[in-house]
């Protein structure tokens, strides 16, 4: 799965000069996307600026594994979607956890013996459903989802694309269900956890002379700028396959970008 980056220095050189009657395209050069989210992008002009990707494991994740379905790399897809859902409900427990008020250090450390059981974050997400919202978790159905995912995951089964497909929506359903639970019910702590699970700079803040750029990239789990009329794979597959042309990234005024986001509701 690749990514589009920009270049911070031209990117800033571009906006002081744009006025309300112009729109100015700065050259986006991609990258294949990385463990840690952090990109040092070196453009045609020599500037060699970091940018970061602000975005989080789980909705990487499962865009990896919608990517890996539409190229018919089904195994992979299922083992991307299992993977976004296991650190959805590491995220899930910790933003429930900072909801109510316990301190980070005990956070991290009742974490610690549960971050390589995967039955044992399971059950500590579950808790923190019930916990946060007062119902049972919706889970994978245990005689359907989970032998399949077992299947695919440790005997090496390969699945059919409409498998794949049904996995990962079951996936999708858990997923964005929830958010909906902690966007109504603790939205600040969400932002806040959010933030603390996306990528710090590397670069010195100090340092006038270097630019750090950040992008936050369109995901079919997206936490930050949620689709709700899009809850199935399928309705994310235009986009998916539009976001792979080349483009160039537009510097916006404010009116610009106004006028754009009406347009788009």
């Amino acid at each position: 799965m690749i990514i589009k980056l920009f270049c911070p220095s031209c990117a800033y050189e571009a906006s002081k000069i744009l006025n309300s009657k112009i729109t100015i395209d700065v050259p986006v050069p991609i990258e294949q996307i990385k463990d840690d989210g952090k990109y040092l992008v070196e453009c045609e002009a020599g500037h060699i600026n970091e940018v970061i990707l602000d975005n989080i494991k789980l909705e990487l994740l499962f865009e990896m594994g919608a990517n890996a379905l539409i190229d018919g790399y089904y195994r992979e897809a299922v083992s991307s979607f299992a993977s976004s859902l296991e650190r959805f409900y590491e995220f899930y427990w910790h933003v429930t956890m900072i909801h109510f008020d316990q301190d980070i250090k005990d956070i991290s450390q009742t974490w610690k013996p549960m971050s390589k059981l995967s039955e044992r974050q399971i059950g500590a997400y579950s808790t923190a459903v019930l916990l946060l919202t007062g119902k049972p978790a919706l889970l994978l159905n245990s005689n359907k989802e989970v032998p399949f995912r077992n299947n695919v995951i440790h005997n090496g089964y390969i699945p059919t694309k409409d498998e794949a497909t049904l996995f990962g929506d079951a996936v999708m359903k858990i997923i964005l269900t929830n958010l909906e639970d902690l966007r109504i019910i603790a939205p600040i702590t969400l932002e806040k956890v959010y933030e603390q699970y996306t990528p710090d700079s590397l670069e010195d803040a100090n340092d006038e002379n270097k630019l750090t750029g950040k992008v936050n990239i369109l995901t079919c789990v997206d936490i930050r700028y949620p689709q709700n009329n899009k809850t199935k794979l399928e309705d994310h597959y235009d986009r998916i396959l539009r976001d792979r042309e080349p483009t160039h990234m537009s510097l916006l005024t404010k009116e610009e970008m106004e006028k754009y986001l009406a347009e788009k509701e």
